[in-house]
């Protein structure tokens, strides 16, 4: 199993932050557009170059993303209209996701087998996840979910603190 950790930085005007392993050495960067429509994040390797991409769907009701790992389309994640805790469907061979999507903590199966489990760190500067890959396969596509989630949440609150402002 291996562990790598997501760490977004509180300020940063471009969605810029590192996926670490478990003695903090870098492992992936994550680069998100600044004024592109529609948001899109590179996942990149330590040579810069990009191995992964989630990019959001413009012009949907519920928000969309793409994940594409080597150029291709490998999966489809989208968040479901539910009136207390977020839900998101997971369309990618034969994975499904479930657990508690608002705190950040759930799991990634194939066919009843978890290979991968995501938990937030709720105690650190910024927003910090562990990620827990259980096959190596999984590996971009558990790092790509993570990005497409923790973005539509910063979303929500951005947007719940602008109305509150607005009061």
């Amino acid at each position: 199993m291996t562990k790598l950790y997501l760490n977004q930085k509180v300020l940063s005007l471009r969605d810029k932050f590192d996926i670490l392993d478990e003695h903090d050495n870098p492992v992936y960067h994550a680069v998100g557009s600044v004024f592109r429509i529609p948001k899109h994040f590179d996942i990149l390797d330590l040579n810069d170059r990009v191995v992964a991409s989630v990019t959001k769907k413009p012009l949907t009701l519920m928000p969309q993303f793409t994940l594409e790992i080597g150029g291709r389309a490998v999966a489809t994640i989208q968040k479901r209209f539910t009136f207390l805790k977020p839900h998101y469907d997971l369309t990618a061979a034969g994975l499904t996701v479930s657990g508690d999507f608002w705190d950040m903590d759930f799991d990634v199966s194939r066919q009843g087998t978890v290979v991968g489990q995501i938990r937030k760190r709720w105690f650190s500067v910024g927003d910090k996840y562990e990620i827990s890959v259980l096959d190596d396969q999984a590996e971009l596509l558990l790092v790509g979910l993570v990005i497409a989630i923790d973005y539509v949440k910063k979303q929500a609150e951005a947007a719940a603190s602008g109305a509150a402002a607005g009061h």
